[in-house]
């Protein structure tokens, strides 16, 4: 479900991420909480073929996301989050869609998602931070870690992001949308 949900996520900034790569890490912080509303072309990008996947986990988990539960742990240095569902498809999908992001993340392809402000951040400088998946029976355990003072700001933004859109679901995905 996490993986669907950063999916989802990764829509909102996927135009934004070049940009940030482009600005280098200074403005890293200023890309994240500005920019521009989605685009056409980034709205293509989001449905084209290669990322339908992540995108249908996506938006199945933000339909089942009351049977989700989430605690989030901030640490001085990132977060640990657990994400875990009592049912089994829904488990499935939080498995899929955090190994789809992850996958995503090593190979350097963005994924375009305009709800989130972070995660077009966390794709331009994957390497300023540290991921680690765990399988849970019902779910997963994530850990995301950076030394990196803004980066560690910008994972904990994307841990209260995902934390929103588990508690609210599509309504928190659209008021994203239109505040990126």
């Amino acid at each position: 479900m996490l993986k669907s949900i950063l999916s989802a996520l990764a829509i909102a900034g996927y135009v934004q991420a070049d940009r940030a790569s482009a600005s280098g890490m200074g403005s890293m912080m200023g890309d994240m909480m500005g920019g521009d509303a989605p685009d056409h072309e980034g709205m293509r990008a989001m449905m084209s073929p290669e990322n339908r996947g992540p995108m249908r986990t996506g938006m199945e988990l933000f339909q089942v996301h009351a049977e989700v539960h989430r605690k989030v742990t901030f640490l001085p240095n990132g977060i640990h989050a657990v994400t875990i569902s009592a049912v089994p498809h829904t488990v499935a999908l939080l498995q899929a869609h955090v190994t789809q992001m992850y996958q995503r993340l090593a190979e350097d392809q963005p994924f375009p998602y305009p709800a989130s402000r972070s995660v077009p951040v966390m794709f331009a400088h994957p390497t300023l931070y540290q991921r680690k998946l765990d399988y849970l029976k019902d779910g997963v355990a994530v850990t995301e870690t950076s030394s990196d003072p803004e980066m560690i700001q910008v994972i904990h933004a994307h841990a209260r992001e995902i934390t929103r859109f588990v508690k609210e679901g599509m309504p928190a995905m659209m008021r994203g949308m239109m505040s990126s």
